[in-house]
């Protein structure tokens, strides 16, 4: 009942938010295996509102299976691509799929506004999302790698919080929203590896383990040639505890450094204003992707993007630690300053 509670009142939210009213045609994007519930409430808040609903199942590559309206006799076109253009409202559940980019730059292009559906795990629902175009922020956190591979093994120096943590960079990569099975929050320009030359304090605001902290509350952690060996703070001394329950050595090692490259992700819990509901505080993984934080990781370094002759760790779990607010100096040169990015 919860959960069915929650998701109407994403619904109620996402119309709200995109200012739908009585008239628009609203296309709701689904997969063959999209569970039925985490769209059937928007089909009844259109309704509610006297909003046209229709719903698009979409396979892949490029194939209509279903289409029909829910809201009146008509049928909207057949094929994906004149459905998506025939639309005020896009609604999309789908799993994203590159072969429909095209349709879809088409769609906006002929006026329709896009919001992608919140995740299945309420937990993480994000019904704030808006417009974004998820090609330009993949070129740019590809450009920034691009950037920041060209001081490779050099000095970075992440300040935050008046301290500093001090290493040397491994190779840089860029991520962009969809990315593989990522979501739209995906956009960082990041490198892992074995950063096991990297000593000082890094200030941080959130740890992707401790989903219940509240903004405000700060870790200090103090790491030893890539190895955590203190944590201050409430948070830090929480973090310190959550991993001596893993019993592995390795998920104290320093596993990446990012920067976060999204300006569409919230950073806390009060950023985007009420309505605030209960299990909609930002997931970690949105967090560690907004644009200007800074995020390192410990433990395992995933062998995501390794090559030959770059070392990597192997441990039970991969956990984010991001700084709202850094400042990153990389060969000498400032590229992050108070958590906004430079160039």
């Amino acid at each position: 009942m919860l959960r069915e509670t929650l998701f109407s009142e994403l619904a109620k939210f996402s119309l709200e938010f995109k200012k739908v009213k009585a008239g628009d045609e609203v296309l709701i994007v689904v997969s063959a295996d999209t569970e039925t519930s985490r769209y059937s409430a928007l089909v009844t808040m259109c309704k509610a509102i006297e909003a046209i609903p229709h719903v698009l199942i979409v396979n892949t590559p490029k194939e209509a299976i279903g289409l029909w309206s829910l809201g009146r006799s008509v049928k909207l076109p057949r094929t994906v691509a004149e459905a998506l253009k025939a639309s005020d409202y896009i609604f999309w559940f789908a799993d994203w799929d590159p072969a429909f980019l095209q349709e879809i730059r088409d769609a906006r292009q002929a006026g329709a506004q896009f919001l992608f559906g919140w995740q299945s795990s309420s937990k993480e629902a994000n019904w704030h999302i808006r417009d974004i175009d998820s090609v330009a922020l993949a070129e740019k956190a590809q450009r920034w790698a691009k950037m920041l591979n060209e001081h490779k093994g050099k000095e970075f120096r992440l300040v935050t919080g008046g301290e500093e943590l001090v290493g040397t960079t491994r190779r840089f990569e860029g991520w962009g929203p969809y990315s593989g099975k990522a979501s739209w929050t995906q956009n960082e320009c990041m490198s892992v590896g074995d950063f096991n030359d990297t000593n000082g304090v890094q200030v941080v605001d959130w740890i992707g383990t401790l989903s219940e902290v509240t903004p405000g509350e700060t870790a200090k952690l103090i790491i030893k040639n890539g190895v955590l060996i203190k944590a201050e703070g409430e948070m830090g001394e929480s973090f310190m505890k959550a991993l001596t329950i893993i019993e592995d050595p390795n998920v104290y090692k320093l596993a990446e450094l990012a920067v976060g490259m999204n300006p569409y992700t919230r950073k806390g819990l009060t950023s985007l204003g009420p309505p605030n509901l209960p299990m909609t505080v930002p997931p970690y993984h949105e967090i560690k992707q907004s644009e200007g934080t800074v995020h390192t990781a410990f433990g395992d370094s995933g062998g995501r993007i390794m090559q030959p002759g770059e070392m990597g760790i192997i441990a039970k779990l991969h956990i984010d630690v991001i700084s709202f607010r850094p400042t990153l100096f990389i060969d000498g040169k400032k590229y992050v300053e108070d958590g906004k990015l430079l160039i």
